[in-house]
């Protein structure tokens, strides 16, 4: 699933901020993740070669990390990026009054999470956060043959 928003340079920047507060409350209220974030060379300059941060103010790369208890390992599970006027510029893209926009991106790879979730909580439900297996509900029942 893929996330994507614009607007101007503020309007961009401001939903960025808007949608790691949201995924906070989700990695730490349900989840209940031990996660980090890196500011980390965003991947639109990554596939062109380039390496460090974006030389445009605001705009850049949020990697979301997990550590996973069983090698003690960070893995990323979520990403969130600011791409300036890289595609709205690429693609020609303007306001309706002529004005620059900025662009936003974040992937929300589910199975990422789950592989989050599960190397720190288990597959026993017993063992998961309550805020989460009240969204979760019931696990099926088991395969039966006839």
């Amino acid at each position: 699933m893929e996330l994507v928003w614009l607007g101007t340079r503020k309007e961009t920047l401001e939903m960025a901020e808007e949608i790691k507060e949201k995924y906070k409350n989700i990695f730490e209220n349900i989840l209940e993740l031990k996660w980090r974030t890196a500011w980390v060379t965003p991947w639109f300059m990554a596939q062109e070669g380039k390496k460090g941060l974006s030389d445009m103010e605001g705009a850049g790369t949020v990697d979301y990390e997990a550590i996973t208890p069983y090698n003690n390992k960070w893995i990323e599970f979520q990403n969130l990026s600011v791409n300036a006027d890289k595609y709205t510029k690429g693609f020609n893209v303007k306001s309706q009054n002529n004005k620059k926009l900025w662009s936003g991106c974040s992937g929300i790879g589910l199975e990422r999470w789950t592989a989050a979730f599960i190397s720190q909580h288990g597959i026993n439900i017993e063992n998961w956060p309550d805020k989460f297996k009240k969204y979760f509900g019931k696990l099926p029942l088991g395969i039966k043959t006839l």
